[in-house]
């Protein structure tokens, strides 16, 4: 299944399901910006509705940032700016999906986006002064578009065009050019490079490896993303350099189902969620060493039954202290 294709017009309509879009929102891509270690901000489902948290690394303090009307859309994509003082996030409730923006402490809420389109994958610049996200050009032509905006969400500018479907972008550390994943060429998914103005893509990752969702480590040496190669979905992390090369696998979907991966701001760790085969696959927050090792759970009973039905809801992104 090309499941790059699934998100399209779904978002827009109540029957989505969470496995639908498993391939597009497993893993959004971002950059890890560097800093002294914060927190880790997440989506999670404790009430009978989404609301976004922030936790500490060692799962201690665990606290709710916000309390938005119900909703059964998980995929928020949370994005810590590089000074880890606001969190970039994407909802419904306006019935469109729109960009919003918030304090790390709950408060300033802000829209960004107000079109009624479909705007999601919000990522920062290095400096904090733009964004890129993707954006459905409507539900009669079914694509995706990389576009950027301002900080405010003014002065929007559209980086690709609307042939195939492009989506989880974010900006290297140096904010000189964006990787992001592609369906190009009828693919299920690789990964690409271009310039910040949208020239000269790129692909870094071969067509087997059914690649997505990158985050660049905070020294812009190496990337972390996950593999849907030989499985269902998408199950397994990998690490390489950011030209695609030197390829290491550093989960395994025996053991873990792992979904997005990203770099703590001191480069030391990696933080993602997914289930372990022996805890029936609960929704659970991890974090382990850039070769694979020191694997550690440390957080768990993050969604009520049935509402993750594939695991892809939390999407965790680890903050810079402020």
């Amino acid at each position: 299944m090309n499941c790059a294709l699934t998100l399209k017009r779904n978002l827009l309509v109540a029957s989505t399901t969470i496995a639908a879009l498993a391939m597009l929102f497993a893993a959004p891509a971002w950059a890890t910006y560097p800093g002294q270690n914060g927190r880790i901000a997440f989506v999670a489902n404790l009430s009978g509705t989404f609301q976004l948290y922030t936790i500490n690394p060692d799962g201690s303090d665990m606290l709710q940032l916000t309390n938005l009307p119900p909703t059964d859309f998980p995929f928020w994509l949370p994005d810590y700016s590089p000074d880890g003082e606001r969190i970039l996030f994407c909802h419904d409730m306006t019935g469109a999906v729109e960009l919003y923006v918030i304090n790390a402490d709950g408060t300033g809420l802000t829209q960004l986006t107000n079109d009624g389109g479909e705007n999601i994958f919000p990522r920062w610049s290095p400096d904090g002064t733009h964004i890129v996200f993707s954006q459905l050009f409507s539900a009669a032509f079914d694509y995706h578009h990389i576009a950027t905006i301002k900080a405010d969400g003014s002065d929007r500018r559209q980086l690709t065009n609307r042939l195939w479907d492009h989506y989880q972008p974010e900006y290297t550390t140096d904010g000189k050019h964006i990787i992001f994943a592609s369906n190009v060429g009828g693919l299920v998914s690789a990964l690409w490079i271009m310039n910040t103005d949208g020239s000269h893509k790129k692909q870094l990752t071969k067509a087997p490896l059914e690649a997505g969702g990158a985050d660049m480590s905070p020294d812009g040496k190496r990337m972390v993303f996950y593999s849907q190669q030989n499985t269902a979905r998408p199950t397994s992390i990998w690490i390489a350099n950011t030209d695609g090369t030197n390829l290491m696998r550093l989960t395994r979907p025996k053991e873990l189902v792992a979904l997005d991966p990203v770099f703590s701001p001191d480069g030391t760790k990696i933080v993602f969620h997914g289930g372990s085969r022996s805890t029936n696959n609960t929704v659970d927050l991890f974090t382990m060493n850039p070769d694979g090792s020191g694997l550690q759970r440390f957080a768990t009973g993050l969604m009520l039954p049935g509402t993750c039905g594939d695991g892809a809801c939390l999407t965790p992104d680890w903050g810079a202290q402020p």
